[in-house]
């Protein structure tokens, strides 16, 4: 007697194979090439290109778009505004900041309504960050929301989000104590790569060798002050320090572009 055959179960093929990609076969990319240079050609302390404008979200209070390299997002300003329920009444004022991947981003689809881990982390980072620079005290009972749409990740996404929120703010006239600038920085105990690409930063993750580490700074280049900072990878107490004045010096050069940005929108 045959076996009981299930209507609601479609059976596969007698022979298939896995759809999981065998992970001996992938290749993992190294951070530098053969003749230890950067894949794109880059000095080891050069941005990649950057192209930052102020005001293209009409409906915003303020908003900047920025490009470096291959990473594309939006930043748009929401307020100030006052709060609408009472158990949010406070002094001084609240900042709020979100950070969202497009569908189409990265390699991998991304969800579209639910946060997931990485949204959430550089949400959080980016809301510490941004509170550090704002005059809270100078909006009472009113909250600014901050709006980041990622829409291609290329590498340094958290650094860009930081470098374009506050230009951002800038353009939405909210005072602040100094602009903040983001940079990532990829290290070794002997070299140090400013501004890492999607490529290089794939390769520190997967460093089997663990030497690599990446660091992502949030400067306010004026006062020197880091307001932020997310590390991957082990490395020293020394060269981490040498690693940050590293980034701060990168931040002030980013800094500068933020200004001409916003010299360029009011003289035009």
């Amino acid at each position: 007697m045959p076996p009981p055959v299930d209507s609601r179960r479609i059976c596969g093929p007698e022979e298939s194979f896995p759809v999981v990609e065998d992970a001996s076969c992938v290749e993992i990319p190294q951070v530098l090439d053969k003749q230890f240079q950067r894949h794109d050609g880059r000095d080891m302390d050069a941005f990649r290109p950057v192209f930052l404008k102020c005001g293209t979200v009409a409906q915003a209070s303020g908003s900047a778009y920025l490009e470096i390299g291959g990473t594309k997002l939006v930043c748009s300003v929401h307020g100030p505004r006052d709060t609408v329920r009472r158990r949010d009444f406070q002094l001084t004022g609240q900042l709020n900041a979100e950070v969202k991947f497009a569908p189409y981003a990265c390699e991998r689809r991304r969800g579209n309504h639910q946060a997931d881990k990485e949204e959430t982390d550089m949400s959080l980072i980016l809301t510490q960050a941004l509170e550090a620079a704002v005059i809270l005290e100078k909006f009472p009972k009113a909250k600014v929301d901050v709006h980041i749409m990622v829409l291609e990740d290329s590498g340094g996404v958290l650094a860009a989000c930081l470098t374009a929120a506050s230009a951002a703010l800038s353009n939405a006239s909210i005072e602040m104590y100094d602009m903040v600038c983001g940079t990532s920085i990829g290290f070794t105990e002997d070299v140090a790569l400013v501004d890492t690409s999607g490529t290089e930063e794939e390769g520190i993750r997967k460093d089997s060798d663990r030497k690599w580490s990446l660091l992502t700074l949030a400067v306010m280049p004026t006062s020197g002050e880091v307001v932020a900072m997310q590390q991957f990878g082990r490395t020293s107490s020394d060269r981490c320090s040498a690693v940050v004045k590293v980034g701060c010096e990168a931040c002030l050069r980013v800094q500068q572009m933020q200004r001409q940005s916003l010299v360029a929108m009011v003289t035009a």
